[in-house]
């Protein structure tokens, strides 16, 4: 799909012009704070507090870090998550200074990270919105409910038997008995809920549900207004975390924790009632308007990042993620 429409636009990194105010257009290892940095009047009311912490070469980390909590006004516990990573690569819930202090040692030389504040709210989705160059309003396009990774007992089974019993958790089975060593061979009682890790990504084997039909015009609209305070956005999708869907569908009391560019996804093909050809659907068009509307911004003057300069990209982030600690 993206190698005929590079040959149909003459560019195999058209789509980093999409959203120009982000490192190439937010197509591939883009920073998070840079995206939340440039967030407008009513967008900054729907962020949760964050800090910037640089692992510069001979600075002490843990006290850099303390001083930019306290500026930000946090406390613990906070979110602590690499600024250039996907997928939940590198992302720990950190709860007490000792914990901050051993996240940040595991850190790589030059690397940047955000510690954010934990939003305790179950619901997260993930929002995807599109508003073509030159219109008035965008639109939500996609919307996915997102559960952590879990398990359901049935009270014969210990934790680390029912991970075993599925197929797409037991990948990740190293990881889930690391983080939770105490509770991996505890037989949950019946129907009891036990969540796996606090990272959803569907490489951790998170949940996925089809939320578009949940989309009310209140919530249009609030997304919407925080899209347009964006300096030419137009292709992206929000993280957020929310108390409750009626909030959610009224436009408020919900936070975002990240704004993700050009190279997001629409979360609702990784459902499991979904299809293969209904997913390659979804991304041939998701795709064609995606570079569609780099086209548009290349003829208003915007130059997409060369091929050179993509890979250098795409590098950095690998060497960066291959050296981040593990999720939590």
């Amino acid at each position: 799909m993206w190698l005929t429409l590079s040959l149909r636009h003459a560019s195999l990194t058209l789509p980093s012009a999409a959203n120009p105010a982000l490192d190439a257009g937010g197509l591939w290892g883009e920073s998070k704070s840079q995206g939340l940095s440039l967030f407008g009047p009513t967008g900054q009311r729907f962020l949760p507090p964050y800090a910037m912490v640089d692992c510069v070469p001979g600075i002490d980390r843990m006290q850099t870090a303390l001083a930019q909590m306290k500026s930000a006004g946090l406390d613990f516990p906070v979110v602590g998550k690499p600024d250039r990573g996907y997928q939940g690569w590198g992302v720990r819930l950190l709860r007490t200074p000792e914990d901050l202090a051993q996240y940040l040692a595991l850190q790589p030389d030059h690397a940047s990270v955000m510690l954010q504040a934990l939003i305790d709210m179950q619901g997260e989705a993930g929002v995807f919105y599109i508003r073509p160059p030159g219109a008035e309003k965008g639109r939500i396009v996609s919307m996915a409910f997102v559960y952590p990774p879990h398990v359901i007992g049935d009270g014969q089974h210990s934790v680390a038997e029912l991970v075993a019993r599925d197929p797409i958790l037991q990948a990740n089975a190293t990881i889930y008995r690391e983080r939770q060593p105490d509770a991996w061979d505890q037989v949950l009682a019946q129907d009891a809920f036990h969540v796996l890790t606090n990272a959803r990504s569907a490489r951790l084997g998170a949940v996925y549900r089809d939320g578009l039909p949940e989309v009310t015009e209140a919530l249009q609209a609030v997304i919407d207004k925080i899209s347009r305070e964006v300096p030419d956005f137009h292709f992206g999708r929000f993280d957020i975390r929310f108390r409750s869907l009626a909030e959610l569908q009224q436009g408020r009391g919900f936070r975002i924790v990240e704004l993700n560019g050009a190279g997001a996804e629409m979360l609702h093909i990784w459902e499991a009632q979904g299809t293969l050809m209904g997913a390659w659907r979804c991304l041939w068009w998701q795709y064609r308007t995606l570079f569609s509307i780099g086209a548009k911004m290349r003829r208003k003057g915007h130059r997409p990042v060369g091929l050179v300069g993509m890979i250098r990209l795409q590098r950095q982030q690998e060497r960066l993620r291959r050296s981040y600690p593990p999720s939590s």
